[in-house]
């Protein structure tokens, strides 16, 4: 069976979806012939590894496999791999080009020390290597290894970009999805279109008609439309209908943390809840049951005060 993630991963710059600016950067590295030191910071699921692999295919051509290596830093961040494993390939001759490229994908997980050893490795091998760190967060990437790469941030993708994806797939797959059925998979998603795919596929495997519950239900995600329906009724004053609707979701096993998380999403998205200046409050509140449970508060008790507190506002 064909993995829909490696089916359907971009094999050129032309078939990557936004993030137009780094795109652009890469294209005038391609022209020139030559690649920096670069930092690909960005939301995961958004085409930053899919990038510099096209890079060294467009750079490299038939032999971008020998002239490029990918390590998931989240496994390979001890500073004996660096020493051992990077520095080889690093130093190494490249085959046919004039230099090769080293990606670190989730470098952000790289330890203090493994990113000391790869500024030395920078310096010292950069007639012969380019190294490229892929990130969910820069911060995380010290600044002597910042100072010497390109930074290009990829963006979160837009929804309607994440619904044309949807479509384009469902088209060449034969897959019926209603309007909410989309919505649905669009939230889920979060913008990351590997998680996505790999959900489309799953799905896929289930029946060819796909609706909201059944993505719900498949992706362990809470149903945003029963969030909304238990955080309005708490907002019209209805206090019980507001718990019963969210003692349902709590008992059909959906974690307290993630349901917190749900609604904080759904707070900040979806406008129409609630006024601007409830919405702080309601999120000021929602944090602060979040620290209380974090600190060992009994979670359906502090969850219970939260929805008190929303029906309160009514008044």
């Amino acid at each position: 069976m064909t993995l829909w993630i490696e089916k359907y991963r971009p094999a050129s710059f032309d078939d990557i979806i936004g993030q137009r600016d780094s795109i652009e950067k890469l294209r005038a590295m391609v022209k020139q012939g030559d690649v920096q030191h670069m930092i690909l910071s960005g939301p995961p699921g958004v085409g930053k590894t899919t990038s510099a692999m096209v890079l060294a295919k467009e750079i490299f051509g038939n032999t971008w496999t020998q002239n490029f290596m990918e390590l998931n830093a989240s496994d390979d961040r001890k500073l004996s791999v660096i020493q051992g494993k990077v520095k080889e390939f690093a130093r190494s001759r490249p085959i046919d080009a004039p230099f090769k490229i080293i990606m670190f994908d989730e470098a952000d997980s790289l330890t203090q020390e493994a990113q000391q050893a790869l500024r030395r490795m920078m310096e010292e091998y950069s007639a012969t290597c380019r190294f490229v760190f892929s990130v969910n967060y820069q911060s995380n990437i010290i600044e002597p290894l910042q100072s010497r790469c390109a930074i290009l941030r990829f963006q979160p993708l837009s929804k309607e970009d994440v619904l044309s994806f949807i479509d384009r797939i469902a088209g060449k797959e034969g897959l019926e999805i209603d309007v909410k059925g989309k919505e649905a998979l669009e939230y889920v998603s979060r913008g990351d279109l590997r998680a996505l795919v790999n959900l489309l596929q799953s799905l896929s495997n289930i029946s060819k008609k796909i609706s909201a519950d059944t993505v719900y239900v498949n992706s362990g995600m809470v149903d945003i439309g029963k969030i909304i329906e238990g955080l309005k009724a708490a907002i019209s004053g209805n206090y019980l209908k507001s718990k019963e609707t969210f003692s349902s979701l709590i008992e059909s096993g959906v974690n307290m943390k993630e349901l917190i998380s749900q609604i904080f999403n759904v707070l900040t998205a979806q406008r129409d809840v609630l006024d601007d200046k409830a919405r702080g409050y309601a999120i000021e509140k929602l944090a602060e049951i979040d620290y209380k449970i974090v600190e060992g508060a009994t979670p359906f008790i502090q969850f219970q005060a939260f929805l008190a507190f929303l029906s309160a506002l009514k008044g």
